[in-house]
């Protein structure tokens, strides 16, 4: 896609938005709703799920969070777009906004299904921006290490059935029949083998996005080999992939949806 550069090293992709162009913008709107509800809920009626009521319920939730909150909707928003250019055998099992409430989603940041073999990734996503003390590399081991413990404790010491609940009914809005059965069925079997003593094989794609000026400093692509390694070794997860990502500002392609919202007033 126009205006981002993928660097490619062992099971890391580093994404780095350089700019927001036509084509990344058009790709934002087209899919957003998507996104929001899952591919397959907001086909079943275009109206009620249309672009502009979309728009309008994600600023109703993201303008009344706090900056910390405000970095994580964003992280998340960037994932779901770009995922497809750093793992294109992964498909979205889940959706991006809470169902109950104006709020930041609960359960699992993310769920995919590989189309290769039909199996099950949980994915986790951090955010935030480098600080003066800091590089870009140096933010993306801090995020990454974030996730990969967060996730971690999700299967070990704070299971919690109402995760794998959210999941499952993500399965069915994002989903077709078939897949989401396939999708259903995994979730469930994981959740049980953890209740009954034995952990499950968790496939795991971990997500970093970093919020920083090009033109101070990068992503290295060997910071990505490098934390490949070292969560491997670490032994946590039957497979691991990430997904590494920089863009210059918190409102990159927030702005885009929020340039919408001021179209659809006027």
């Amino acid at each position: 896609m126009d205006g981002i550069r993928l660097v490619a090293v062992a099971d890391a992709s580093i994404l780095i938005l350089e700019s927001v162009t036509d084509e990344i913008k058009q790709a934002l709107k087209s899919r957003l709703v998507e996104y929001c509800y899952g591919r397959v809920q907001a086909g079943e009626d275009p109206d009620y799920y249309s672009f502009d009521l979309t728009v309008d319920e994600f600023f109703k939730l993201y303008d009344s969070k706090s900056d910390k909150s405000k970095l994580g909707l964003a992280g998340e928003l960037i994932v779901h777009l770009l995922l497809p250019h750093g793992h294109d055998r992964l498909v979205s099992a889940c959706v991006y906004l809470n169902k109950e409430e104006r709020n930041v989603k609960k359960g699992f940041d993310l769920t995919f299904r590989d189309h290769h073999d039909g199996g099950l990734w949980y994915g986790e996503v951090k955010s935030g921006r480098v600080n003066d003390a800091q590089t870009a590399d140096s933010k993306v081991r801090e995020l990454i290490n974030i996730a990969e413990n967060g996730l971690h404790t999700m299967f070990t010491s704070d299971v919690r059935k109402k995760r794998w609940d959210a999941a499952i009914f993500d399965a069915d809005a994002a989903l077709q029949t078939d897949d989401a059965s396939s999708v259903k069925k995994l979730l469930r079997a994981d959740f049980m083998n953890l209740k009954n003593g034995s952990a499950p094989k968790v496939k795991a794609l971990l997500c970093a996005v970093v919020m920083h000026p090009f033109n101070l400093n990068e992503i290295d692509a060997s910071t990505g080999e490098e934390l490949i390694k070292s969560v491997t070794g670490r032994g946590r997860f039957d497979e691991l992939r990430l997904l590494l990502i920089q863009q210059s500002d918190l409102e990159d392609l927030v702005g885009v949806l929020r340039e919408s919202l001021k179209e659809a007033v006027v």
